[in-house]
């Protein structure tokens, strides 16, 4: 495993997958993931946090994998309340990477549709900032790019 490099994001387990959440601060990535762990939560499926604002990636060759800064592990900010605790997890492997964009793309092409990090090639969903969408819009963006992610993972 290379020495993992440090990135400003939010990392989450949801279900199976692991999603790393990234946008400038503001974009609405705390509220976001904390819907998220909120939908799948209630879903009965598997719901943790890695790490907000500062997630540490590594790569182990086969895979990326996110991993939670010892400050930060299980804890997230939540503006108008301060950081508030979630369950959460120590790493994850990551699966799909979600960008915080500044505008509502109608149809999005299929090459926006994957991203590069370190030499891997990820699913990526591009979701519009909180002050271009609403938070229900940016939730199913979301759970449509996770259920595909989900569907190329599975042999």
């Amino acid at each position: 495993m290379n020495k993992p490099v440090n990135v400003h994001g939010t990392g989450l387990v949801l279900g199976e997958l692991g999603v790393l959440l990234r946008g400038p601060s503001g974009a609405g990535k705390s509220v976001l993931s904390m819907a998220l762990l909120d939908r799948w939560e209630g879903r009965g499926q598997p719901a943790f946090l890695v790490a907000d604002d500062r997630v540490d990636i590594a790569d182990e060759g086969s895979r990326l994998v996110m991993l939670a800064p010892p400050q930060l592990a299980g804890l997230i900010e939540l503006r108008g309340r301060g950081i508030v605790s979630r369950p959460h997890r120590e790493w994850a492997q990551l699966h799909l990477v979600v960008d915080l964009v500044p505008e509502l793309t109608r149809m999005v092409e299929e090459e926006d549709l994957q991203t590069e990090m370190f030499g891997h090639t990820l699913p990526r969903a591009p979701v519009p900032q909180a002050s271009v969408v609403g938070l229900g819009h940016q939730i199913l963006l979301v759970a449509e790019a996770a259920a595909q992610a989900v569907q190329q993972a599975s042999p």
